[in-house]
């Protein structure tokens, strides 16, 4: 199976770098953020993707619909691709950081095995995207579409290589993986 998983387009909360994992919270694509789902629609128009997979979230919806444009390739929703819950709902993206620096060292343990108050560390992630994976190699596709997000993106690599990712997927890039 070939697995491409694309980070959605730039969103509202990119602009002002907030944490945002709740899928009722309308974070919506920005303009740039359509125009880069656009880029990805045009550069898998010609691939015959099988089925859509994407987050609750609707900033990964919208980026899914634009990819889909035209196709009518089915579109399933997975809450366990969601964004990481940061624990930290609405705040500057690098106060979280510092948070999680802060209390890692405290600790004594890695960045991502913390958990900031009722969140989830990288790992929890990690793990709840290793039944997703798991899942998605038992299915008989060819060619899958995964609309999703920074961390979940490194987490599917995680969980599909065997070792500690070093992507950084920006906004509506494209990833392909050999599952």
């Amino acid at each position: 199976m070939i697995l491409y998983c694309v980070r959605h387009g730039q969103a509202d909360h990119n602009l002002n770098s907030t944490m945002n994992a709740d899928p009722k919270k309308p974070v919506n694509l920005t303009e740039l953020g359509k125009k880069q789902a656009l880029e990805v629609y045009e550069k898998l128009k010609e691939v015959p993707i099988e089925i859509i997979i994407t987050s609750e979230l609707p900033r990964a919806i919208q980026t899914a619909k634009i990819i889909n444009k035209g196709r009518k390739i089915p579109i399933k929703i997975d809450s366990r691709i969601n964004e990481i819950r940061s624990g930290m709902e609405g705040e500057i993206y690098d106060t979280y950081k510092e948070k999680q620096k802060e209390l890692a060292k405290e600790k004594g343990v890695e960045t991502r095995e913390v958990r900031i108050n009722d969140g989830e560390s990288f790992n929890d992630l990690k793990e709840r995207v290793a039944g997703f994976v798991e899942e998605l190699k038992l299915q008989k596709y060819k060619i899958v579409l995964v609309v999703t997000h920074f961390d979940t993106i490194q987490g599917i690599d995680e969980n599909i290589n065997k070792e500690k990712s070093v992507l950084k997927p920006k906004s509506g890039q494209i990833i392909k993986f050999n599952l």
